[in-house]
């Protein structure tokens, strides 16, 4: 740990003469390591000033590597003893809290493999320091009890099909439930996601902090965001009884900010495929958007009742679950109109969020949820409920509506 925490020091003070770092300033290179917490100040405000795309990469820069220079001062300063390194953790507590902001706020460039040599050497200290109240509560699995689990009229064709068969398909434009794709993962059998000490472990004993969205969607009142630790997270929404409180871990990049758990899963060879562009019917067909180069990995992890409203994805999807079930209802992109999209709501495009209320509908809260969705009850659809295991085949531009029946732990893969 010494010898790593020395050359993390070293590169800060010498970085290379084309890192963005050197525009903000020489006295920043002079004073990172001495003052790490005025610069990280510093490069916070610059990073509120602007969109987060517009903001010009040095300040990112500088906050990775003043959060890195803070967090490889505090390692050092316990480093010489183990015993206090072992028995008092609310340093290590602190280290990892700035470590991730890093990678949460700026997405560290020219740094992730630093952060995660750091972490994954701090890792080794906590295998044995979790509290005991805290492993006798993570014992065992996430309840498996379902909510309102609705009966399917309208499902979704299912199979075990070969890649072969999946080109084939792509023709189709239909979406289609895939089985037998993840026998294969880790995360379903000897690194199981359904265990909720091994996700601790994961975690650093559950100190890695994560977005997490609080409420049931995003459409509704009250909806709000916050970053807390991966054990308050769990401790509170998911081994926690009480139904009245959700907080969702939504459409995070998880596995780039923890790559243990990317090794646990691995990218579907259906996203390897070349699909067909977005249909006529959607917006996205005159929408131009980047290409990507590798296929986008997001998680998706909450408790039983949480929601994605109606919507469309820029791309092809193939969602695949991990831990429990979901409900997954889906239009064709020529019901567009029946399903009354979004428009531009405080400055930011909502038109691929349709504003029918999809969760009193499918769960018989109400018939018709509003007069002005008239158009809604007729709009035909297809259903399934996905089961661990299990993949979804999402094409682009279909709308989508989630609800996850029990804990629920889902990954999906955008491709084009």
């Amino acid at each position: 740990m010494e010898e790593l925490c020395e050359t993390c020091l070293k590169a800060l003070h010498f970085p290379l003469q084309a890192d963005p770092i050197t525009r903000c300033g020489p006295e920043s290179l002079d004073e990172l390591v001495s003052d790490p917490d005025h610069f990280i100040r510093l490069a916070d405000d610059k990073l509120h000033v602007f969109p987060f795309k517009d903001v010009d990469i040095c300040w990112r820069r500088l906050y990775t590597d003043a959060s890195i220079a803070k967090a490889v001062l505090a390692i050092k300063a316990h480093v010489s003893d183990d015993d206090e390194m072992r028995s008092e953790t609310a340093w290590l507590d602190d280290v990892v809290r700035t470590l991730d902001m890093a990678l949460i706020m700026t997405g560290a460039p020219l740094r992730e493999g630093m952060i995660e040599d750091l972490l994954l050497q701090l890792r080794n200290f906590t295998r044995d320091d979790m509290p005991r109240r805290k492993r006798r509560k993570a014992e065992g699995s996430f309840s498996v009890a379902t909510f309102r689990s609705p009966e399917i009229a309208f499902p979704i064709k299912r199979s075990n099909i070969s890649i072969s068969g999946f080109e084939k398909h792509l023709e189709s434009s239909l979406p289609i439930v895939i089985t037998g794709a993840m026998e294969h993962w880790p995360a379903l059998h000897e690194r199981p996601w359904k265990d909720p000490s091994y996700l601790l472990e994961s975690t650093l004993g559950g100190r890695r902090l994560v977005p997490v969205e609080l409420g049931r969607s995003y459409t509704d009142d009250g909806w709000g965001q916050t970053i807390i630790t991966f054990r308050e997270f769990m401790d509170t929404y998911l081994l926690d009884s009480n139904h009245d409180k959700i907080g969702y871990l939504a459409q995070h990049d998880l596995f780039a900010q923890i790559p243990l758990l990317r090794n646990d899963i691995s990218i579907p060879n259906f996203c390897y495929t070349d699909p067909p562009p977005p249909q006529a019917e959607t917006p996205l067909a005159t929408k131009d958007k980047p290409r990507l180069e590798d296929p986008l990995l997001n998680a998706w992890f909450g408790p039983s009742g949480t929601i994605s409203p109606l919507h469309t994805d820029p791309y092809h999807n193939i969602l695949c679950q991990v831990v429990g079930q979901k409900y997954v209802r889906l239009y064709h992109p020529s019901q567009t109109k029946n399903l009354y999209p979004r428009g531009v709501e405080d400055g930011i495009d909502m038109s691929n969020t349709s504003r029918v209320p999809v969760e009193l509908v499918e769960m018989q809260l109400e018939d018709d949820p509003e007069s002005e969705f008239c158009l809604f009850a007729d709009a035909p659809y297809v259903e399934t409920i996905l089961r661990e295991g299990e993949c979804l085949y999402i094409p682009v531009g279909w709308w989508h509506y989630v609800r996850s029946l029990t804990v629920s732990f889902s990954v999906s893969f955008w491709w084009d």
